[in-house]
């Protein structure tokens, strides 16, 4: 007898560290989890969410692409396990529950970014304000929509009595609360990264406009003197300077984010090589090493200038017998490789050594490739004593301008 007592004594002891120890490990696990499901799911907005169109003017993402369907079908999932730990258990299995709250979750979402993807059209004919606002009441609508229809799909299953059981009003006052804090979270983001992308994308561009305004006013004034004093002595080649002048002007004052074939600018820079083989004569030579292209390959305008007259302004004038700029070009696995290379004065001082006045120009053509092409776009300077090169990498495509 006070053998089976001791016994039901340890089991009962047992049974309660047991289930002390579980409650404990379901508190840390909610604490530590949340914080780290909140952390992935921005994470996964921002890799998922697609990226604006390409007229930049709404800020809603195309649902209607299977890279916002599998990043919505993630998301969901989170959101799933997360409300499966933090809610009342509809059963006795854990996996169960997540199953049907993964199901019903998966459902609402899915139709969601469908609705969105219909309305389209629509919202994208709004001001972002009035978008936003419909788009917000669309949503609110799929979730009571759908929350009504899981009632009578679980009452038509035998899962329910009664399509109006005693937790009805709770499961929808439940389901409309979570999913006005979850879209409305989810619209904000989308509105501030779209707002944020804008004002990276004016401050570029403002960038942008005030180098092609900054055009060289001696280039210019030495043009027009060699162009006057030809006009006597070689009329055609004076005709020539400027025809080729009015090209390139043209295309500096032009839209920089154009994109041409690579022919096309190699072209531009040849002609201004032409202009300014004018003025320097014997001294500029360019050795020309440029591979073949596919007829898709584009670029933007006036790639090649910027780091041409770089090379002469730093690396020609200074030198009094001159040198040789190389230029190698070719593509390789849907990326243009373009390599500028000149020499540097032999003799500098020691103020020389710092980095090159060069900075300003390559800085103003790095930022026009970054707001262009983004991340694809690679841009690496390299200065050994005698020699400076530059090296840039784009893809043969044109990028997302």
């Amino acid at each position: 007898m006070n053998a089976s007592l001791h016994k039901n004594n340890q089991l009962k002891a047992w049974a309660l560290q047991t289930r002390t120890q579980l409650t404990t490990g379901t508190h840390l696990l909610r604490d530590r989890l949340l914080p780290r499901v909140a952390d992935a799911t921005g994470r996964l907005l921002r890799l998922f969410a697609p990226a604006p169109a390409t007229d930049d003017t709404h800020f809603l993402p195309n649902f209607c692409r299977g890279r916002a369907i599998g990043g919505i079908v993630l998301i969901a999932e989170l959101l799933a396990i997360v409300l499966t730990l933090v809610t009342r258990r509809i059963s006795t299995n854990l996996f169960q529950d997540l199953l049907l709250v993964s199901l019903f979750v998966q459902w609402i979402a899915l139709s969601g970014a469908a609705t969105l993807c219909i309305a389209r059209r629509f919202l994208d004919g709004l001001p972002n304000s009035r978008a936003l606002g419909f788009a917000y009441l669309l949503l609110l609508g799929v979730v009571l929509i759908v929350s009504e229809a899981a009632v009578w799909v679980m009452w038509l299953a035998g899962m329910v009595s009664t399509p109006r059981p005693e937790w009805y009003t709770y499961f929808h006052v439940q389901n409309f609360t979570v999913a006005a804090i979850i879209n409305a979270l989810a619209l904000r983001y989308f509105l501030a990264r779209h707002q944020l992308r804008q004002r990276t994308l004016s401050e570029a561009r403002a960038k942008i406009e005030v180098l092609r305004s900054r055009i060289r006013p001696h280039f210019l004034f030495n043009t027009m003197n060699i162009i006057a004093s030809l006009i006597r002595s070689a009329p055609d080649k004076a005709e020539t300077a400027v025809v080729d002048m009015a090209d390139l002007f043209r295309s500096m004052l032009g839209d920089s984010e154009n994109l041409v074939p690579v022919s096309n600018e190699i072209a531009i820079a040849k002609k201004y090589l032409d202009i300014e083989a004018l003025r320097l004569d014997n001294r500029l030579r360019v050795d020309w090493n440029v591979g073949k292209f596919p007829r898709k390959a584009v670029m933007p305008v006036l790639v090649l200038q910027p780091l041409l007259e770089n090379a002469i302004q730093h690396g020609i004038e200074p030198i009094p017998n001159g040198g040789a700029i190389s230029v190698q070009m070719r593509e390789e696995n849907d990326i243009i490789h373009i390599l500028v290379t000149n020499p540097l004065p032999r003799l500098r001082t020691k103020s020389a050594v710092t980095p090159l006045p060069t900075e300003h120009t390559l800085d103003n053509l790095r930022l026009r490739l970054e707001s262009h092409y983004g991340n694809a776009a690679r841009f690496e300077i390299t200065q050994e004593p005698e020699r400076f090169s530059v090296a840039v990498e784009i893809p043969i495509r044109g990028g997302n301008p």
